[in-house]
């Protein structure tokens, strides 16, 4: 099977969600191979995209190849809340359907996207599995870095998109400052010019920015204590499964986050500790917050719990049978 994704869709949210996929087919007889040159796929090959571009382009330029989507987001509904255009939700609207017309399966994230595109397009009969992204596992020394549970020392990871709240969490962390006044924020991000004048403008207090590729996050984070994960009341927050939660999670992070995830939500509510939030405000966050750093935490007890979570739920080989059957019953069955 060729995936079909030019090297900027590939980054540190992707690799294990791919590597998952690509040991699933293996166990099938078949092979993942990159291959980010359109030019370079048989006419009647076998191909995974992870955006309807460009499965819309191999559905045009190779349309006796069998097609399988990857979706990780809603694009229309991006492009309309990002850039506020109602043409680039009409063009992405466009593209997106008449791909899922021609793809033999889709790999959901969230059984709220499954909702979601039965909703969008009640008369597409198309095949779905679904799995969390996630892209880290437990790691037992990161929840027993000394002193990690005594300090309120908060972390976010990740891009600086409009869904991603920063503005909200740079103000949320200077209300919890000014009653904890020993708490520290630490961006860790790629885009920094951007977080610095975010910084700058809010005058957000003790505040850091760096940038660590995913192969160095959970070292990273080991440090921190908590880990803010805000969204707003959007669908293309409630079908996402934001990977930085298993990324703090498994480096024994406390996600700080809203319920806006709706599977995430519902499937991590019975784990404690995480703050969950019900909405924006600063200073409703700030009392969620200093109602858990009142309490006192134990390492081991972090990570059972966590544990036990991936074990139930963010644990990529977990899906492998559901997987197995997906390929199976969509034409990808044992070589």
């Amino acid at each position: 099977m060729h995936l079909f994704a030019p090297p900027a869709q590939l980054n540190d949210a992707t690799h294990q969600y791919l590597a998952s996929l690509s040991a699933v087919l293996d166990e099938l007889g078949h092979q993942l191979v990159h291959t980010p040159d359109l030019a370079a796929i048989p006419h009647r090959a076998d191909v995974l995209t992870i955006e309807c571009k460009s499965a819309a382009r191999i559905s045009l330029r190779r349309p006796q190849a069998r097609l399988w989507q990857w979706l990780q987001g809603l694009y229309p509904e991006e492009a309309r809340w990002q850039f506020d255009s109602p043409l680039r939700e009409f063009a992405w609207n466009r593209v997106e359907g008449w791909a899922l017309q021609r793809s033999r399966g889709a790999l959901m994230v969230s059984q709220a996207m499954q909702q979601h595109f039965a909703a969008k397009y009640p008369r597409l009969q198309l095949d779905s599995v679904v799995m969390p992204c996630v892209n880290a596992t437990p790691v037992p020394d990161a929840f027993r870095s000394p002193g990690k549970y005594r300090r309120p020392a908060f972390v976010y990871a990740g891009g600086l998109q409009r869904w991603q709240c920063m503005a909200a969490t740079l103000t949320a962390f200077a209300a919890v400052h000014r009653l904890l006044p020993e708490a520290t924020l630490t961006l860790l991000t790629a885009d920094q010019e951007q977080a610095a004048a975010l910084v700058q403008s809010l005058g957000t207090p003790s505040t850091r920015i760096a940038y660590v590729p995913v192969a160095d996050l959970p070292q990273a984070l080991a440090a921190f204590k908590y880990g803010f994960v805000l969204r707003e009341d959007h669908v293309v927050n409630r079908v996402a499964t934001p990977t930085k939660v298993s990324s703090y999670m498994a480096a024994g992070v406390i996600p700080v986050m809203t319920r806006a995830a709706q599977d995430f939500a519902q499937r991590l509510e019975p784990t404690s500790p995480i703050v969950w939030l019900d909405n924006l405000d600063a200073a409703h966050i700030r009392q969620r917050v200093l109602a858990l750093e009142a309490l006192p935490l134990d390492a081991e007890s972090v990570l059972a719990a966590y544990r036990a979570a991936f074990d139930r739920y963010l644990d990529p080989a977990g899906y492998r049978p559901a997987l197995r059957d997906f390929f199976s019953r969509t034409g990808m069955g044992a070589a």
